[in-house]
Parts: C-alpha cells; structure tokens; sequence
C-alpha cells in the first residue's frame, strides 16, 4: 500500500511540474510490464548472436523476459518493416543497419517502410569494417601501390564483388568513375565465394570483415592492405585505411537498436542506459560483439540522439555513392 503510494505521488509531482503527461507518467510506472520481443535478422547471423548474447543480462536488468524472434528476408526489409508496424509501447525493439536505413531507400522505389519516419533511435552498437586482401602472390607492397597500378593500367587487376549493393562493388564502381581506376569486376553471389576465389588465385582481390579477413591471411595465401573504416581497426592498428590511400567514401556495415516511431521517451532513455552497460561490460563486448566482427567505432554506446545524426550521416553518405556509381531503384 505504502508503495503504491509512494508511486502516486511521484506521478503527480511530475504532472504539476509539467514534466510527464498522464499517459507518459502510466507508462513510466508500468513499463516494461510484459516480455520484450527483439527482432532480429538471420539465426546464428552476426546480429543474431550479438542479440541472444545481451538478451539474458537485459532481461534480468529489466524484469521481464527477452524474446529474440528472427525475421528473415531480401535486404532486411521483413524485419524492418515488422519493427516500423509494431506497437510504440517499448516491449518491442529490433536491430537495424545500414541495409534498412541508409540503402534501401536508394535501391527501392517503394518500400512498407519510412526510414527517417517510422522508427525510435535507441543506441548505436558497433560497425562491421572490412579488410582487402589481395592473394598473397600479387606484386603489390601496399594499397597505395595497388591503386596507383590499377589506375597506370586499367582492368590489369580482377576484384570479387558480391551484388549490385555491396560493398565491394560499390567500392570498384566508385573508384572506376570517381577516382579513373579500373579493376576487372568479377561478381560472385556472396562475400565468402569471393574470399575464396582470392584464396584461390582466381580473383587478385576481395573484400571481407575485417576479423575473418586477418584469420584467413594467417594461412600465407592472402595479405590484408586496408581497411574500410574512417580509422583504423581496433583488429588492425597497422594496417591503413582506405581513406588514408585517398579514397574519400567508407563503405561499411552497422548494428543499432531501434524500435518502432512513438516509444515514449522515459522507455526510450532507460534502454539506452540499460545497452550502455551493456556494452560498457568487457565480457559481453568480447565475446558477443567483437567476437562477432563488430567495432565499438563512434558513437557506439551513446546517446539516441547520436545514432540519429549517424544515421543521417550515413544515408547522405551512401546517397552520394549510389549517384556516382549509378545504382537505379528497382
């Protein structure tokens, strides 16, 4: 009883002092008041597990139950489209990345979706980066050398892509028209099959996540000479950069939470803090997301504010790519 009182006269203070409306000081009291449901895309994928790692943690830090339900699809639209369509009342969160946010609203004309509209910011996790390797018998010393050979004598060089939308392509187009350096662009379906054509000798270059990438220069076959990040690897520190070469765009992945447009502040900041801590524990952090490939880059673990200006950053930065390389919307 006294609690009950203790919590009603908190409410009420907030009201007079114009703080919290009616609904928002219910919803404070009361939330979370039933599992969390958080979506997420492939099972055992990279997100996947990051997810299922902090789900236990979370939960016992919250009260309730944490429900990873995978949704799987072309582009992650499925998942974003079921996080953007569900109640605002913070019991149901999802990841998101650069594929939902910033590229897809470049590469479909129409989508059940609306990136910049329909979803809440909570927290920005980490960034995928990815190396270029070069099979270990190619005549280059370092990624300046191979641009500058590639550019001297175009088409000289083959590069493994992977789609229209990857990284990789987007990198071989845009050097091609922005920078006049030519590689061969040799499409396979996935980022794997062109890592091992590279491992092969079939292709000279490839691009992979940066973690992987190093594990597979380990066998001889193949050397790493930069990394996609705007800095350098946490995984890396020697080796440079793509921008430090020159190359002005960086063409990376990303996990963040988000959950569906309208999840009350309060809800919203205390899950903020709770994913702060989170990633603040070394434990988790090593094992679930640097284990998964995932750099705490900028601005991971920061406020819902700075995933959103990150966002915008990253959708203007991939609309500029997608324009000098050419991709139409389907």
């Amino acid at each position: 009883m006294a609690r009950n009182v203790a919590f009603a006269a908190i409410g009420l203070a907030a009201l007079v002092c114009g703080s919290l409306s009616i609904s928002e000081a219910a919803a404070q009291q009361r939330w979370p008041t039933k599992p969390i449901r958080i979506y997420t895309s492939t099972p055992g994928g990279p997100y996947d597990v990051i997810m299922r790692g902090m789900s236990v943690p979370l939960g016992q830090a919250l009260g309730q139950p944490i429900i990873i339900e995978n949704r799987t699809g072309g582009s992650f639209i499925p998942l974003a489209d079921a996080c953007a369509h569900a109640v605002p009342d913070g019991h149901t969160l999802c990841t998101s990345d650069s594929f939902a946010q910033s590229l897809n609203p470049l590469l479909f004309s129409r989508l059940p979706y609306d990136p910049d509209k329909d979803f809440t910011p909570i927290i920005f996790i980490g960034a995928l980066n990815s190396g270029v390797l070069v099979n270990a018998d190619l005549p280059v010393k370092n990624i300046q050398d191979l641009l500058a050979q590639a550019k001297a004598k175009p088409g000289r060089f083959s590069f493994a892509t992977a789609g229209p939308a990857s990284n990789s392509n987007l990198y071989v187009e845009y050097l091609r028209k922005e920078k006049g350096i030519s590689f061969l662009n040799v499409p396979y379906k996935s980022f794997p099959q062109g890592m091992s054509a590279a491992i092969a000798g079939e292709v000279n270059i490839a691009m992979f996540a940066i973690g992987q990438a190093l594990a597979q220069a380990k066998n001889g076959k193949v050397r790493v000479i930069a990394v996609s990040s705007p800095q350098r690897s946490i995984f890396a520190p020697d080796i440079p950069t793509l921008s430090e070469a020159g190359v002005d765009v960086a063409i990376n992945t990303w996990i963040g939470m988000m959950g569906p447009a309208g999840i009350p502040r309060e809800t919203v900041m205390r899950l903020n803090s709770e994913f702060k801590k989170l990633l603040a524990d070394k434990s988790i952090m090593d094992k679930y997301v640097m284990g998964q490939g995932f750099e705490p880059t900028p601005p991971s673990g920061g406020s819902p504010e700075e995933l959103a200006a990150f966002i915008k950053a990253d959708q203007s930065n991939y609309a500029k790519v997608v324009k000098i390389v050419g991709l139409k919307p389907e």
